[in-house]
């Protein structure tokens, strides 16, 4: 009897610790939006730069979270991603080639086309997605060190996940 007891007092503070838990991280959501694009973010980032989009660093790990966007040329708001995506990507290479390109990704959901490239070296890692809708491409570049980076990962998935790309020009 006295086990049972035990037992159901354990199983009660580890319900209320995850409710608590799942509770406190959800009350913790901060938002970031400009004329270009809305994210949501959790507290375990925190907005260092907010002039050109906004830069997050991690609060535990020191990892980077860059996100930008770049209006396209008239020439460029009706071509698809897929067509103009070898050149932003030569472009980000050319700046960084310290970097080795490690493995690509191109998918699309209903409301955006976007590509993905892991890059690393000696000590640490990128991440490169880069997403278009309308005459807008959002760039997103996730820095981190080896030892982090996966472990950071699903926080910033959850981040690019909730990426709202504002409606630009669209001509037809």
């Amino acid at each position: 009897m006295k086990k049972m007891k035990y037992l159901l007092i354990i199983m009660v503070i580890s319900l209320l610790a995850v409710f608590g838990i799942s509770y406190s991280l959800n009350g913790k959501e901060k938002e970031f939006s400009n004329n270009d694009f809305k994210i949501k973010y959790d507290s375990t980032w925190k907005a260092v730069d907010k002039k050109q989009g906004i830069k997050l660093k991690h609060r535990k790990t020191d990892s980077v979270l860059n996100i930008q966007c770049k209006i396209l040329e008239s020439n460029y708001i009706d071509t698809k991603l897929s067509d103009i995506i070898s050149d932003i990507v030569y472009s980000i290479e050319m700046q960084n080639t310290d970097y080795k390109l490690i493995n690509k990704l191109n998918s699309s959901n209903d409301e955006y086309e976007s590509y993905s490239y892991l890059y690393e070296n000696n000590d640490s890692q990128a991440l490169v997605t880069i997403y278009k809708k309308d005459n807008k491409l959002v760039i997103v570049y996730y820095n981190a060190q080896s030892e982090y980076f996966d472990i950071v990962l699903d926080s910033v998935d959850n981040i690019l996940s909730s990426i709202e790309i504002i409606t630009g020009e669209l001509i037809n």
